[in-house]
């Protein structure tokens, strides 16, 4: 009696994860990644496994071949649901492997490019902003030189720090937009 029992929690078990799989590969179109076709039919084939397991405990069954405590019934059970079926999961598995880290990879190459978007952008407004910047301390030095308002060496100096921020942005600018 126990092992009907078991043999029964074992066969819920399997449908269970065989349902779920299958929900999951239609609600997300899994069905597509190579493997995953052959990881559903091998649990399918091991649910068929356990449910033929679950007629050997019935005597009166032995009258039918395909189930009941018969030659027949153990070749099911054994060879095709289970022993097929670990191999078949197997196989997806394997198949499916591969595929699962190439999509990984995929994934993480997708968020190092829009990290690389964001980079460059906050970049572009750097560069804005120094640029502004530099264009007030142009004008500045314009309205100095006008008004006479600075020492000439303060002038050269705001005119060479001008210049080699100038140089400066424009390299990074080089960069921000390759």
């Amino acid at each position: 009696m126990t092992d009907i029992i078991l043999e029964v929690i074992r066969a819920i078990a399997v449908a269970a994860i065989l349902i779920i799989f299958l929900k999951v590969g239609y609600a997300k179109s899994i069905f597509n990644i190579d493997g995953w076709r052959h990881i559903v039919t091998g649990f399918a084939l091991i649910f068929f496994g356990t449910l033929i397991d679950i007629t050997d405990n019935y005597p009166g069954l032995n009258k039918f071949i395909l189930i009941g405590d018969t030659i027949v019934q153990s070749f099911l059970e054994k060879v095709i649901g289970y022993l097929l079926g670990f191999i078949v999961l197997a196989y997806g598995i394997g198949k499916c492997l591969p595929k699962l880290a190439e999509l990984t990879e995929l994934k993480k190459l997708e968020v190092s490019k829009q990290r690389l978007k964001v980079l460059r952008a906050t970049m572009r407004t750097v560069l804005d902003i120094v640029n502004n910047f530099l264009n007030n301390v142009q004008y500045f030095k314009f309205r100095a030189e006008q008004e006479n308002a600075l020492p000439r060496e303060l002038l050269e100096e705001l005119e060479s720090g001008i210049r080699d921020t100038g140089k400066i942005k424009k390299a990074w600018g080089s960069r921000v937009d390759t």
